[in-house]
């Protein structure tokens, strides 16, 4: 199975949501779809899921537009969680998985066996109401897997889980890689992108402003970044005209050195300034690349 979304549009009256985006996903792979807020992931999830149709492009699974049968190979965790809270897990779990074309029996059995595997089993009869934000959640992922998705849509999902659930979902994400799923992943928690996804999609205000693997991405950005972490006051590091831009986040200080030097002897002056307690070069994890594409998008913008 494989999903391309081809130059999709999507207007809200006058005002663009979506502007000519465009990604592939494959079996066996984990997409991060990144963006800060307002930046139009859950309206192109829901594209995906034909809740709302693109204004133009296409989007096609296996080269067919969406219908009955794809539907049922998918499972959507919406980042705006809503359970029927006045009945019990057990017949909540069974009532989602028959809609997804599961018979009454083999609902059932895949609700007490899911139950069991996410130890949830003693809370069966009980009313999901009475269960805390943390337990519906896990539920409501629950409901998204019962039919067994071929294809697995997840938005924010690691939101109001505690750290042990959030490693049984980190890990659950990797077994449907291995099984050859596709994976469609957006959230907020870019370490746990970074951990997880195979190819990242980054989108502004409807555009992609970033798109591939994670050394792809890397590549654009380490020729000329240099991450330290120290005490001291940085402002004698603006001395060296090699560097050009210094993005600082508390004790921490991305120096952004001119492309057309050579590192080292600008490294020996950084280590001779300032008393530095790390220095990396050329390794910028997801969140820097995140935060510096957004930054240089809102300068360049004013």
């Amino acid at each position: 199975m494989n999903i391309v979304v081809d130059h999709i549009q999507k207007k809200f009256g006058e005002t663009p949501i979506i502007k000519d985006l465009s990604f592939q996903v494959e079996s066996g792979q984990v997409l991060g779809l990144l963006g800060p807020n307002g930046a139009g992931k859950t309206t192109t999830l829901r594209m995906i899921l034909d809740i709302l149709r693109p204004d133009d492009g296409s989007i096609t699974f296996e080269g067919k537009k969406i219908n009955h049968h794809i539907r049922n190979t998918i499972g959507y965790l919406p980042e705006e969680r809503g359970i029927y809270q006045k009945y019990s897990v057990l017949d909540t779990l069974m009532y989602f998985g028959r809609l997804k074309n599961l018979s009454k029996r083999k609902s059932h059995v895949e609700a007490v066996r899911l139950l069991d595997r996410f130890g949830m089993i003693e809370y069966l009869d009980v009313p999901v109401s009475h269960l805390s934000k943390g337990w519906q959640q896990k539920l409501q992922f629950l409901i998204t897997i019962i039919h067994d998705p071929e294809i697995i849509i997840l938005d924010e999902p690691f939101w109001g889980l505690d750290p042990l659930n959030q490693e049984m979902l980190r890990k659950q994400i990797l077994q449907f890689k291995e099984k050859g799923k596709v994976v469609l992943l957006s959230t907020h928690q870019l370490n746990e992108a970074e951990a997880l996804c195979d190819y990242f999609v980054m989108i502004d205000e409807g555009e992609v402003v970033l798109k591939g693997k994670l050394e792809e991405i890397r590549r654009d950005f380490q020729e000329n970044m240099v991450i330290i972490e120290t005490e001291e006051n940085l402002e004698d590091l603006k001395k060296i005209p090699q560097i050009q831009k210094i993005v600082v986040e508390n004790r921490r200080a991305i120096l952004h050195i001119d492309k057309n030097v050579s590192l080292a002897p600008v490294l020996q002056r950084i280590v001779s300034t300032v008393n530095i307690t790390k220095l990396e070069v050329n390794k910028p994890s997801l969140n820097d690349v995140f935060l510096e594409t957004i930054r240089q998008r809102r300068t360049e913008a004013k």
